[in-house]
């Protein structure tokens, strides 16, 4: 079974969310506060309801608080999960959690509700859990001991986890692997046997047990001497495992002569990155030992930010290995802030929380607007760069880099309140004009199946002499709705900036600078337009847009007055502030 979809009420940022999750890779990205850590924390709760040991657990402040309404009563916590049977013999093992739902379809139910009782005068959290359709229905200890997770924080200390103490992290895998009491007492025989059986041992024990009964014959009424016996402690298999190393060689087998040594780092010596990673393997080697020994268990494992400490390409290598988990048979929920992960993943794994206006919203991206088509094309093109608008206030999908350059600068221009930067804005250069695979990320009426930030996707219209806009243009246009505007420049992006106020003086200037022989060259006209079609022309020949580009926004950049003197075009003006402020 997995679990298919988890249902959270009033649980710390959290208002309401339902988000559909799949079998095997979950990857809950977003930006700082958008909830990710809330869902994972939630998932602990009601995880780990009936171990015997948790280290999360419900309080009165994680009860959520509306912030748009700070006057609003306290509202019960609710978790409500729903397991898909993947096998008949589950309705049957887990009994106590079985619901038939609408159409006879069956599933696993797991409910929790938190509530705030203040009848002693002292505020206390109490909570009502139950399986199945009705409340009430009470869960057995040996059918939540086949609930079974890990989680790794995003603060995990790999070398405290892995230190040869009680109840760690390689003992616990050890543990698993030999499960039969009889082996283990077997196995940690064979140790005692060693030990006993050795003569230097033997005489270095008796030595000391003689250095001790000395000093107590000294120190004891005669007739009521003390003397003491020393052994080894008991050779139990799991004091044994649990005090088991790790460390890793220094030199490489292929170096190594004859009767060289080989020597060790301790993990203390080793770097952060490649200890998570050990640990993290040891981790999966003992929930997939979990699986084997408990084929009808469910199993998860939850990461917090598993790039932590791990450089681009080793996130890669290590993502690619969870995707392979999947053969397995555990989920595993993972939250992440990292493009780099979020852009080797499937899509359809990827579920974005974003939190806009003081409320959370999830999406799930395989249930968004996108059809397959979309997103082989997104899978392709969403490198690490344009990745970073699912973590994002809102995104600006722009043709090139003339005006990837551009706009943060101008958006400077239009004010401080305006600023891309400032107000977490990302600006995507898509380098081409495929901008039906991701305006349609925000398109969509209904809230639910896109992304809640805003976007304005910026176009040149083309138009003919006659004012006909190009195909490419309209077609466009006919994407705007939900959360999508459309910008379209008159032609082109530079004839626009040409015509803007003053602009095409400061423009002939720098590109007189550049390419003086070509600034010659350009025609005044009889207009405007003829004047900017003669400075499009010359830059197209020269192949300089970008080059304009850049050494525009260079001089924005450092002169204030120029800045003063520039004006920004107004469809650049009105899909800033659309995006910034939904203006």
């Amino acid at each position: 079974m997995f679990l298919k979809k988890f249902k959270i009420k009033n649980y710390r940022c959290i208002k309401y969310a339902s988000i559909d999750f799949n079998k095997g890779v979950n990857i809950l990205i977003g930006e700082n506060n958008s909830g990710k850590t809330a869902v994972l924390d939630a998932l602990r709760v009601c995880l780990s309801y009936g171990k015997q040991w948790r280290d999360i657990w419900v309080s009165v402040n994680n009860f959520h608080l509306d912030k748009n309404n700070p006057d609003a009563d306290i509202e019960d916590i609710e978790f409500h999960l729903f397991f898909e049977i993947e096998n008949e013999v589950e309705t049957g093992i887990f009994n106590e959690l079985h619901s038939v739902g609408d159409g006879g379809k069956q599933e696993l139910q797991l409910h929790f509700r938190y509530y705030i009782d203040e009848r002693s005068g002292v505020k206390k959290v109490r909570y009502n859990v139950w399986g199945g359709d009705n409340e009430g229905q009470s869960i057995t200890p040996d059918v939540l001991d086949l609930i079974y997770f890990i989680h790794l924080d995003a603060l995990r200390d790999a070398v405290h986890h892995l230190r040869p103490v009680r109840g760690n992290r390689l003992g616990e895998l050890y543990s698993k692997i030999v499960t039969d009491e009889k082996r283990q007492e077997f196995l940690s025989g064979k140790v005692r046997n060693v030990l006993n059986g050795d003569t230097d041992w033997n005489t270095l024990i008796d030595q000391g047990k003689s250095k001790v009964n000395e000093h107590l014959k000294e120190t004891t009424i005669t007739g009521k001497e003390q003397n003491v016996e020393i052994d080894f402690l008991p050779f139990e298999f799991r004091k044994i495992v649990d005090n088991l190393r790790i460390q890793t060689p220094v030199y490489n087998e292929d170096i190594i002569e004859n009767g060289d040594k080989q020597r060790y780092f301790e993990l203390h010596q080793n770097g952060l990155g490649y200890n998570n990673l050990i640990y993290i393997a040891t981790v999966l080697g003992d929930l997939k030992r979990q699986k084997e020994l408990e084929s009808n268990a469910y199993v998860a494992l939850l990461i917090e930010e598993p790039e932590a400490h791990l450089h681009p390409q080793l996130q890669n290598i290590f993502f690619n290995y969870l995707n392979k988990l999947n053969e397995i048979g555990f989920q595993i929920f993972v939250s992440s802030h990292s493009p780099t992960i979020t852009a080797k993943a499937d899509l359809d794994s990827l579920i974005v929380l974003q939190e806009q206006e003081n409320e959370i919203t999830s999406l799930e991206i395989k249930k968004s607007n996108l059809d397959d088509i979309n997103k082989k094309y997104l899978k392709k093109f969403l490198d690490v760069t344009k990745c970073q608008l699912f973590f994002s206030n809102g995104v600006i999908l722009v043709e090139g880099i003339s005006e990837a350059l551009l706009i943060p600068v101008f958006s400077e221009i239009i004010g401080s309140d305006y600023s891309i930067e400032k107000k977490g804005i990302e600006l995507v250069n898509l380098n081409g004009v495929a901008f039906e695979h991701f305006g349609k990320l925000f398109n969509s009426d209904d809230p639910n199946i896109r992304l809640n930030c805003r976007c304005a996707n910026l176009t040149d219209d083309d138009r003919t002499e006659g004012g006909d806009i190009c195909s490419r243009a309209a077609k466009a246009k006919e994407l705007e709705n939900g959360q999508l505007r459309v910008a379209l420049a008159e032609k082109t992006f530079e004839i626009e900036l040409f015509k803007a106020g003053n602009n095409k003086d400061i423009l002939l200037e720098i590109f007189g600078e550049m390419h003086p022989t070509a600034a010659g060259r350009i025609e005044e006209g009889a207009s405007i337009d003829e004047h900017a079609n003669s400075f499009l022309e010359k830059i197209n020949s020269n192949k300089a847009k970008s080059e304009l580009a850049h050494c525009l926004a260079i001089r924005l950049e450092s002169d204030a007055g120029l800045r003063n003197e520039f004006t920004v075009p107004d469809y650049i003006k009105s899909a800033i502030k659309w995006v910034v402020k939904g203006e």
